[in-house]
């Protein structure tokens, strides 16, 4: 269960300057408990705490020091201050009047639960405590309290964390997989791949088809690109009776360049740029 800070200290009754009542806001502090001023003869304990937040309560544990009875009444710091508290934790023994005669149980501890809180109150989100402590068998002795711990029944940790966000570096290989994986708009042209990515058993035989009936020799075959070729193919239509072989005209090799020759006006041709 996460604990509950307690903010700062609303008001209080009494003190002892030396055990002052700021005291109580570090369970874990060695200054010392919250005692009553030597010069209250009340029998009679108050203050009232600021948590963090509003929360529901699940656990208290408190460290008596010298007080007989302790009661714990919760609200909330937007109530009006004619608004009466509701009672968290009744009046509960903490030291008995033979304890006191005999000097025991004056510093003990005593944990509290969500089965020791009353209905009304339990489960309900509060940020303030008003904790009232009582001493009525005798009027010699300073008393008060050790130490207070707050506890809520929520955990912290999992309301405010979400689900771990994947490390940058695993979000940048998965965004260069995904950029991997999909292709180009002009990649996934279904012209351009069958022009500059065709099947190879295809362009096998196309090619087979278009040097057989051209008639071209060994060293001329070599010479003639295959793209240029399947470009051929693909960007010539065939409607005048014709072959597509017929229709062929077969761009220059590389061997067969000269000077100044360019093979884009003819590359842009054929594709009809």
């Amino acid at each position: 269960m996460a604990p509950i800070k307690i903010s700062h200290v609303v008001s209080f009754s009494s003190q002892d300057p030396k055990y002052p009542v700021e005291n109580l806001l570090n369970p874990d502090s060695p200054r010392g408990p919250w005692l009553s001023s030597p010069q209250d003869k009340s029998g009679q304990l108050k203050v009232e705490l600021q948590l963090e937040r509003a929360v529901p309560i699940g656990y208290i544990d408190v460290g008596n020091c010298g007080s007989a009875f302790l009661q714990i009444d919760v609200g909330r710091s937007s109530w009006s201050l004619d608004r009466p508290f509701v009672t968290l934790l009744p009046a509960t023994m903490l030291m008995s009047l033979a304890d006191l005669k005999q000097g025991k149980n004056r510093s003990g501890v005593r944990m509290f639960k969500d089965d020791d809180f009353l209905a009304p109150a339990s489960g309900e989100s509060w940020d303030r405590l008003r904790l009232t402590c009582s001493q009525p068998f005798t009027r010699q002795q300073s008393f008060g309290l050790a130490f207070l711990r707050v506890c809520s029944s929520l955990d912290f940790l999992d309301d405010t964390v979400g689900v771990p966000s994947a490390p940058e570096s695993s979000r940048l290989s998965q965004g260069s997989d995904a950029q991997e994986s999909s292709p180009s708009p002009w990649l996934a042209n279904p012209s351009i791949r069958r022009t500059f990515f065709p099947d190879p058993q295809t362009a096998q035989t196309r090619g087979a088809e278009l040097r057989e009936s051209c008639g071209q020799d060994k060293e001329t075959e070599s010479t003639i690109p295959q793209a240029f070729i399947q470009l051929e193919l693909t960007a010539q239509p065939a409607g005048d009776g014709k072959s597509r072989a017929e229709r062929i005209s077969p761009m220059p090799g590389p061997k067969q360049w000269g000077p100044g020759y360019c093979p884009v006006p003819h590359l842009c041709r054929l594709l009809q740029c």
